[in-house]
């Protein structure tokens, strides 16, 4: 359907030259690339600036065929102009009713908003979004993510597809597929960034990188590869971090013969198992990887996110996005230092409690009868049984006492979800890239509940439940169809939000002038633990939380990463 609307909208541009009429270069500006001339069209939204969007930029090969599972390759020239006035195909993901397969494999497209002409002669400041999704959901498109409210302030925004789930992510764990495609995508996306964002009006050597979730645990990441040195100046990640337990997993050799199992597969060899599973469609690849999880993660809340970044192995004449335990490079300071602005939502837990447990059918009962099977898996690190075993019971007398798992505890639940899948490793690396970096890192956390609520509004029955859940600070960033009023405190909060990520986008500080309304937000460091409540008004603080933050770096400090 979107490949019939892009020719369908094509023959009407021919149409109009048929006319003897012409496309107005202000309304529809061109760009030339080394790869070919691109169009673009002029968006002019409610009560904000007119800015121009350059739509569905293909920068690599359609992953096709042999291409499945491997590094992307940079698109070819193409003839003639490109129309980029209408988004690329989404990736290949569940999304349909029962999770059917929606989107693409030839999905590696990129959109470029830009507040001026291309040809106006200066260079604005550039931010690039991941988006999120658990590395298996998701887009860049301005459906739920529209731009306006970023490039009104004067940067250039671009978004970016990248493989997602076993097309992304798959690893035999040796020199046939090493794995890590989907952040190879994002690689080779900022090396398009670098070589072309110039002719949009962007400026190459002042790069933000930004996401949230698995957008944000991505920008961390690129801090630790190799791959990505120099091609970004600055970081921001919101409620993601390489330290979430959500973002790795160590089986993907074994996930990788499960899904071949299940399809068929008989066969012995990696090379034989990716040469049948390259022939297996794109719908039956997605939806059986997407059911099929190993014993050990059977009763994990995040167990649909197991198609997940992992450590490659060194293969001759490859360049690995990340050959060493990520967790390590960052404790050892092995990473690009650039200014970083991270944190969380207050109540991030309830995204996990709501989708692990109401949408997976399962009773409270059950997750308080297998309590160690469901939590162990979330542990960062030592999850042998022994030392597993004892840190899940520490955990639940701390949290839950002699309580049992019910609805009346649910809040509490809530809250040890954020801890666990969230706050802790987010705080925790903060401090180690803190402590290790002469770059200025910031951290918030936002607990603003209202109107804008990108995932409450889109989970109805988490409206009972207080506090800012998971993703519900993309609305106060993002247009995504809901409408507020000018002078209204949700209108307030976003404005705010919008002024302190694009102050950070070009300067690297989110607050450079300090008013009333702005309070100065200071870096937080090895002597003061500074962070910057966002509420229905900005504070200033110290000690996030720092009674469970203490109960957490005690618990993992006893124990020794295995």
């Amino acid at each position: 359907m979107k490949r019939l609307r892009s020719i369908l909208f094509s023959l009407s541009i021919v149409v109009i030259h048929h006319r003897g009429e012409t496309l107005s270069n202000d309304e529809f500006p061109t760009v030339t690339l080394p790869q070919g001339t691109v169009r673009g069209q002029k968006v002019i939204p409610d009560k904000l600036a007119p800015y121009y969007s350059f739509l569905g930029i293909p920068y690599a090969r359609p992953p096709l065929g042999n291409l499945r599972f491997k590094s992307p390759v940079p698109a070819e020239p193409w003839n003639g102009t490109l129309e980029a006035l209408q988004e690329g195909n989404v990736c290949k993901q569940p999304g349909g009713k029962g999770g059917a397969p929606i989107g693409d494999e030839d999905c590696l497209f990129l959109n470029v908003h830009t507040p001026q002409m291309p040809d106006s002669g200066t260079s604005k400041p550039v931010m690039v979004w991941f988006h999120g999704g658990g590395f298996l959901l998701g887009s860049g498109n301005k459906q739920t993510q529209g731009p306006q409210f970023l490039v009104n302030t004067g940067i250039v925004y671009v978004s970016v597809n990248y493989r997602l789930g076993i097309f992304g992510f798959f690893s035999t764990e040796d020199e046939v597929v090493p794995g890590n495609a989907g952040m190879k995508d994002q690689v080779l996306a900022l090396r398009w960034i670098q070589e072309n964002i110039a002719a949009f009006g962007g400026d190459p050597n002042h790069v933000t990188i930004a996401g949230q979730s698995a957008g944000g645990a991505s920008a961390q990441y690129h801090m630790l590869s190799p791959m990505s040195k120099g091609l970004f100046h600055s970081a921001i990640a919101q409620s993601g971090s390489i330290f979430c337990p959500w973002t790795r997993a160590g089986n993907h050799r074994e996930n990788a013969f499960l899904v071949g199992r299940a399809l068929g597969f008989t066969g012995e060899t990696s090379q034989e198992l990716v040469d049948f599973l390259r022939n297996v469609s794109s719908d039956d690849l997605m939806t059986t990887s997407f059911i099929t999880i190993n014993n050990e993660d059977q009763y994990r809340l995040t167990k649909t996110f197991h198609e997940v970044p992992s450590v490659e192995p060194v293969v001759e004449g490859e360049t690995a996005f990340i050959s060493e335990d990520p967790l390590i490079l960052l404790e050892e300071g092995r990473f690009h230092a650039v200014p970083y602005l991270t944190g969380v939502t207050s109540a991030e837990g309830l995204f996990i409690v709501s989708s692990g447990i109401f949408e997976a059918h399962r009773s409270m009962q059950e997750v308080d009868e297998h309590f160690m099977q469901v939590f162990k898996p979330e542990l960062r690190f030592c999850k042998e049984e022994a030392c597993g075993d004892d840190m899940v019971s520490k955990i639940r007398s701390f949290y839950f006492g002699d309580k049992s798992l019910n609805n009346d505890t649910l809040e509490t639940l809530m809250e040890m979800c954020t801890d666990m899948d969230f706050a802790e490793g987010i705080l925790h690396s903060v401090k180690k890239m803190s402590s290790l970096s002469n770059k200025p890192v910031y951290f918030y956390q936002f607990s603003y509940d209202g109107g804008l609520a990108f995932k409450k509004l889109t989970y109805p029955g988490m409206l009972n439940f207080s506090g800012a859940t998971h993703a519900d600070d993309l609305g106060y960033i993002f247009e995504f169809g809901v409408q507020v009023s000018g002078d209204s405190l949700d209108a307030k909060v976003r404005s705010r939000m919008v002024t302190m990520w694009t102050d950070f986008v070009k300067t690297g500080n989110p607050t450079p002038e300090v008013t009333e309304e702005f309070p100065a937000w200071l870096p937080y460091t090895s002597n003061t633990t500074n962070y910057l409540e966002i509420g229905s008004r900005l504070e200033a603080k110290s000690d996030f939380n720092k009674r469970r933050m203490d109960f957490w770096d005690e618990l993992y400090n006893s124990k020794q990463p295995t």
